[in-house]
């Protein structure tokens, strides 16, 4: 048994391992960074640090969210770093059992290293995604982490100096 927290995203059930998420926020709308890969809306306030936000419908699916009050971030771990990733809505948290899992068919070609498997459920497939590979290569993303990183030093150290 596997624990995943299953989500929608463009109607579509997906997933992601629970030991990969440390929390499920409501919907804040981010401060917009210029000059950043489309699917990364901004960055929000969470727990004293910047959080960016993704897209993830614009990410997976080159389609925009809607946004609305409904919508959920999910705050996952990727690259010991948090990043929150916009969905329609949260399904729940199953245990998958693992027969349920189903790996692609090496005669049929599929390049997205960010599929795990497919579930089969009971409601249908559930797609489960690899975060680690979800953004692998984003030259933006990972500069925009960085620079966040430096932003967030520098704050501290400035607070630091202010309080002597």
């Amino acid at each position: 048994m596997e624990k995943q927290i299953v989500f929608l995203s463009q109607r579509q059930a997906l997933s992601l391992p629970i030991k990969k998420i440390e929390k499920i926020i409501q919907w804040t709308e981010p401060i917009p960074i210029p000059e950043t890969s489309q699917f990364v809306l901004g960055v929000i306030d969470y727990n004293e640090t910047i959080l960016p936000v993704i897209d993830l419908n614009q990410r997976l699916y080159a389609q925009e969210t809607v946004r609305n009050n409904d919508l959920k971030i999910i705050v996952v771990q990727w690259k010991d770093e948090c990043l929150g990733l916009v969905v329609d809505s949260i399904k729940g948290i199953v245990d998958f059992s693992v027969e349920q899992f189903e790996m692609m068919n090496n005669d049929v070609t599929f390049d997205k290293n960010y599929i795990d498997s497919f579930v089969r459920t009971k409601e249908g497939i559930v797609i489960q995604l690899n975060i680690d590979a979800l953004f692998e290569g984003n030259i933006m993303l990972d500069k925009l982490l960085r620079s966040l990183e430096v932003e967030s030093s520098e704050t501290s150290s400035e607070l630091s100096e202010d309080d002597e």
